[in-house]
């Protein structure tokens, strides 16, 4: 019985030893490589609710319209896409597909009224969409 006593007192020390010694990695940072970023592409010029003249940013407008007067130069960016291209769309008119960063339409062409510009990763249903008020 005494053997089976220290028996059991060595255990319970290997346990609570080794409960203490396991080896713990600490500061390491794992990342899944699996998980895939979705691709995207935004308008960042023109920006919405804010009024544009000659292509300059002036202020912002506090009813949330765009409105543009004369030219401006529309800019995308696009996320998570390698060797993109951009179509740029006036009222769902192709008017240009941009290859290479940065991805920019000048739109120099007079109008006046609502229009819808949009610009789409080419070849994927990704776009981002902005409506404006253009005068000339």
């Amino acid at each position: 019985m005494e053997i089976m006593a220290r028996w059991i007192m060595v255990l319970a020390i290997l346990i609570s030893a080794s409960a203490v010694t396991v080896p713990v990695l600490a500061g390491e940072v794992y990342q899944d490589t699996d998980k895939q970023t979705e691709p995207s592409i935004s308008i960042v010029t023109p920006e919405e609710g804010n009024l544009y003249v000659m292509g300059a940013q002036i202020i912002w407008l506090p009813f949330g319209w765009t409105v543009v007067m004369g030219p401006i130069t529309i800019r995308a960016e696009v996320s998570n896409v390698d060797n993109a291209a951009v179509d740029f769309y006036i009222d769902d008119e192709l008017k240009m597909t941009d290859s290479m960063p940065p991805y920019e339409y000048p739109w120099w062409g007079l109008s006046f009224g609502f229009h819808t510009i949009k610009a789409q990763i080419s070849g994927q249903n990704i776009s981002d969409t902005v409506s404006i008020f253009k005068i000339l």
